[in-house]
């Protein structure tokens, strides 16, 4: 069996800070336009554009909440890294 590549802790912390991410601003795309949407359609009834004011506005939410959450991901993931102790290299 051959042994797995080493992965540089940069790059698996890049990769799941992406990952956080992109998941958190779908799901707040999603949320946030559902509420834009009602709050736009109760303010205008007759408006033809409230789907894509609250889209827009979504999207600028979603955005936001993302960058912020893989930020955050990061700064937690390189200050665990930073506070455990890091394994002794094996001697040859």
């Amino acid at each position: 069996m051959q042994k797995l590549a080493k992965i540089p802790r940069w790059a698996r912390c890049l990769a799941i800070s992406i990952l956080v991410g992109l998941g958190s601003g779908v799901v707040t795309i999603a949320v946030s336009s559902f509420f834009f949407y009602r709050h736009y359609a109760a303010k205008f009834p007759a408006d033809t554009q409230n789907l894509l004011s609250a889209l827009t506005s979504g999207v600028l939410v979603g955005i936001g909440v993302a960058v912020v959450a893989g930020v955050a991901t990061a700064g937690i993931y390189l200050l665990y890294g930073l506070v455990r102790p890091r394994p002794e290299p094996p001697l040859n």
